[in-house]
């Protein structure tokens, strides 16, 4: 079994040639802004923001809509629930009664939700996970919650390969889930089963790695070097949501 990273391959572009130590502050700072967004005016600016940054990064296709999609689901029912719920003034359709306020801010909660997606789009898929992580370590990220973030990212992959192996062996031998007890039954075993060799494996790898040196601390030989356009873009795009909080600010 192979144990190298999986990841996508990362197109080129100028995000991709960004110093990840740079581009992970930078887009932090900016979806700790982002959240913090009230009105639906520069909310929708921010995710036009997020697509931009997308789109500059060389990100397109079903990879990216799916994920925004994902995004855009999770944050649907504050769109569905809020014009029902808020008072003011409101909209009469049919046997329907909305409030403005509510659909508002329920659209301003989506484009925020969305936005932040993007712009985690942005450091997923302009740089490898590796490289990302080792960037947070060099910012001052313990480097315990690296660890346990790089092994997590590289075991969600293998219990993948695990559940799909079981998967194929429960079909060749005739197994169809149903809604009955015995199908529950056997995906619960199957789901066990999963998580026992999952922590057999993690079992052995410690011991590898005790084997081999590791003394609880997280090493990289990735090599960062900063230019001056990576501090710009850093500049740039922090300017950029300084004013999207700046125009939040501003009376409705």
């Amino acid at each position: 079994m192979a144990f190298g990273f999986r990841y996508r391959p990362v197109p080129p572009s100028p995000l991709a040639r960004w110093d990840a130590r740079w581009k992970l502050a930078a887009v932090l700072l900016a979806a700790a802004a982002v959240a913090t967004l009230r009105q639906p005016l520069p909310s929708a600016a921010a995710l036009l923001l997020g697509l931009a940054l997308l789109r500059l990064g060389n990100l397109r296709g079903a990879w990216v809509r799916v994920r925004l999609g994902a995004f855009a689901l999770a944050a649907l029912p504050f769109l569905i629930v809020l014009p029902f719920t808020l008072e003011g003034p409101t909209w009469d359709l049919g046997l329907l009664r909305l409030s403005e306020r509510g659909v508002t801010v329920g659209a301003g909660v989506v484009c925020r939700g969305v936005a932040i997606g993007a712009l985690a789009l942005v450091l997923v898929g302009t740089a490898p996970a590796h490289h990302t992580l080792a960037a947070a370590h060099r910012l001052r990220v313990p480097g315990l919650l690296v660890l346990v973030t790089l092994l997590a990212y590289r075991y969600a992959f293998l219990l993948a390969d695990e559940l799909r192996r079981l998967r194929v062996a429960l079909r060749v031998r005739g197994f169809r889930l149903k809604p009955d007890r015995h199908g529950y039954s056997t995906a619960g075993h199957a789901v066990g089963a999963v998580l026992v060799r999952g922590a057999d494996r993690a079992d052995r790898v410690a011991e590898a790695m005790r084997a081999r040196g590791f003394d609880g601390r997280f090493h990289t030989i990735t090599a960062f070097r900063s230019t001056r356009w990576d501090v710009l873009g850093f500049l740039a795009l922090v300017l950029l949501t300084a004013v999207l909080m700046a125009w939040d600010r501003l009376p409705e």
